[in-house]
């Protein structure tokens, strides 16, 4: 529990320094790096504390595939703060766990109970919600 709320503190903190780096006209790709670099840095400490050091080929080559993607996601992150309002780049950022949900439904044929069921119905009606419309006087 305790990893879970440094993890949701981290996470805000994030939001706010990209978008003060923003607005400062810092070098955002380089707080990217700074980023990943410190959470290697993290994930060592703590494989090496615990003594968990074991990984195979397969394990390595998805961390690699998946610390590409998480790079690319948060340049797009960053533009979207960049051009977008931070609330909706954050609400649809947040909607983006509905993606792993559902890789384990249909990889996994996992079965997801009500609230899960409820939440991925949710995830378009925000969407569509979240979309500029025109007012109508």
């Amino acid at each position: 529990m305790l990893y879970l709320a440094v993890a949701v503190v981290c996470f805000a903190l994030t939001a706010m320094f990209y978008k003060l780096a923003l607005h400062k006209g810092c070098d955002r790709e380089g707080l990217i790096v700074a980023e990943r670099v410190a959470m290697v840095i993290l994930l060592f400490s703590y494989i090496l504390l615990h003594d968990r050091f074991c990984f195979s080929g397969t394990v390595v080559g998805l961390g690699a595939i998946a610390g590409a993607l998480l790079f690319v996601s948060r340049i797009s992150l960053l533009y979207s703060f960049k051009y977008g309002r931070v609330s909706t780049s954050w609400t649809v950022l947040s909607l983006s766990t509905a993606i792993p949900v559902l890789a384990s439904i249909f990889f996994w044929k996992e079965i997801p109970d009500l609230r899960k069921a409820i939440g991925l119905i949710l995830v378009p009606v925000a969407i569509v919600l979240l979309q500029e419309t025109e007012e109508i006087y």
